[in-house]
């Protein structure tokens, strides 16, 4: 039996909690204020869009390669190193003196999402196996927390004191979060003695950066440009490329072992909940209450993220007490329940889109809830079945997928939001203006193919060996007591 220190183990779970909070705060605090960011450096729209794009990409190759590096330098370390480059990188992009500067501080701030691999792999290394699902539920919630919060307080901050207070508030808790890292977690205890994949590192970036560059931009070039055709066949080259080098390489970047059965499940599932996550559950709702009434609610970004504050408050909790049940039902059960609330969710949603705002609310609460169970199934998935030595690299690979899941999830949205629509004039002394806004079947579409995705889930995941769950442990506790000849 291994020693756990539980009380170090409560410790440093809301320390880890924190980082991730604050890492996606300041990833979705700019959201709001993306126009005045666009007049202040004198840039366009499209340009604009590179401040979110930048920190994406950026988030999925440094997430794939500090996972890999902490499993043979030392989560701890490689995390260290994270959020030092990315509370540098706060603090600098407050005081930006142009537009290419900003967005390359936006895209180092980007690495700071290499804490989520990170801190699940110390959490599962370090934590008593019956606590660490619980923790990993609080590291998992602070994915939609974060971004919710981000909204609200990004809003208020730049509507009273600019948009660089975002920064001017944030960077003094990530040195905050940096040190309270360094003082109060452990290195950990197990490393895999193998050789840096340099060239797997950048044939996977050569993959993964034309995918989400075209996903996130293809709205705005159009789906069949040049432009947006190229990025795509780049991709699928350099995947076909990865592949092959993965499967003869002596020293892989992605192990062998992280191709089983519940990794790959656990890879997979993650995506189509991230997609489901931002196709449905958040940019149609959120659409949906900034559009003008009779087509929405007519609410301001400020009061639209107060208002969405709600269901992630909700649903951060329901994933704590998920962390804490999962011991119990196990990761298929929870699966299960989390796909059901889901669909429920995004179904009663698009039944009741102009029942009042608080109808809509409760609905997605709903469908907020089911996701982030899904979430904390998912990742106690994937941590109880890869090797302790390799769960940087699983778990890195598995935010990759979560990054391009949500990249996927969010131009579905948008590109389903434009084509749905219906148009709202009014009468000038000219003659008459005319806007284009998404129609209901904007919304109902969107939320339906969430649907089918969340209904597709299913089969890989009732497919997936448990882990975990009170079954589990009896057969656990059976094969130990068994005498051995």
């Amino acid at each position: 039996m291994e020693a756990y220190d539980v009380r170090y183990a409560w410790r440093i779970t809301p320390i880890l909690g924190s980082a991730a909070l604050l890492v996606m705060y300041v990833s979705g605090s700019v959201m709001p204020s993306l126009p005045r960011i666009q007049a202040d450096f004198n840039v366009s729209a499209a340009d604009a869009a590179w401040i979110m794009t930048a920190f994406m990409v950026a988030g999925a190759v440094g997430a794939s390669v500090f996972g890999a590096l902490g499993d043979i330098y030392g989560k701890k370390r490689m995390l260290l190193v994270a959020l030092v480059v990315y509370a540098l990188a706060t603090t600098a992009a407050g005081f930006a003196p142009n537009f290419g500067t900003f967005v390359a501080l936006r895209a180092l701030q980007g690495l700071g999402v290499a804490m989520f691999p990170l801190a699940f792999s110390i959490i599962r290394e370090e934590f008593p196996p019956e606590m660490a699902p619980l923790a990993q539920g609080v590291v998992s919630a602070m994915f939609g927390v974060g971004m919710m919060v981000a909204l609200q307080a990004g809003a208020y901050l730049s509507q009273n004191y600019g948009w660089r207070s975002v920064f001017y508030t944030a960077a003094p808790l990530a040195a905050l979060c940096t040190v309270l890292i360094w003082l109060c977690v452990r290195e950990s205890r197990y490393r895999a003695y193998r050789r840096v994949d340099y060239i797997g590192v950048g044939l996977l970036s050569a993959a993964v950066v034309p995918l989400l560059i075209a996903l996130t931009k293809g709205p705005d070039w159009g789906w069949a440009s040049p432009k947006t055709a190229s990025l795509f066949a780049l991709s699928a080259v350099a995947a076909l490329v990865l592949a092959l080098h993965e499967a003869t390489t002596k020293e892989p970047l992605i192990p062998r072992e992280l191709l089983a059965r519940n990794v790959s499940v656990a890879n997979a599932a993650i995506a189509v909940a991230g997609l489901g996550m931002m196709l449905g559950a958040q940019q149609s709702v959120i659409y949906l209450f900034e559009m003008p009434v009779p087509y929405g609610y007519g609410l301001t970004i400020l009061q639209t993220g107060m208002l969405m504050l709600f269901p992630s408050v909700v649903s951060a909790a329901a994933s704590m007490v998920a962390g804490r049940a999962i011991v119990f039902v196990g990761t298929k059960v929870m699966s299960v329940i989390g796909v059901v609330l889901a669909i429920a969710g995004l179904q009663l949603t698009a039944r009741y889109l102009y029942s009042g705002v608080w109808t809509v609310l409760s609905c997605i609460t709903v469908a907020y809830v089911g996701i982030m169970l899904l979430f904390v199934s998912l990742i106690n998935l994937l941590t109880f079945s890869a090797p302790r030595e390799l769960l940087g690299a699983a778990t890195s690979l598995n935010t990759v997928f979560r990054i391009i899941g949500f990249a996927v999830g969010s131009a579905i949205a948008g590109t389903v939001l434009t084509q749905y629509k219906t148009y709202l004039y009014f009468e000038t002394p000219m003659g008459p203006i005319y806007y284009s806004l998404p129609s209901k079947d904007a919304y109902v579409v969107n939320m339906n193919a969430s649907t089918a995705a969340f209904i597709a889930m299913l089969l890989p995941v009732l497919a997936a060996r448990e882990v975990i769950g009170a079954r589990f442990w009896r057969q656990r506790a059976s094969a130990e007591q068994t005498p051995r000849r």
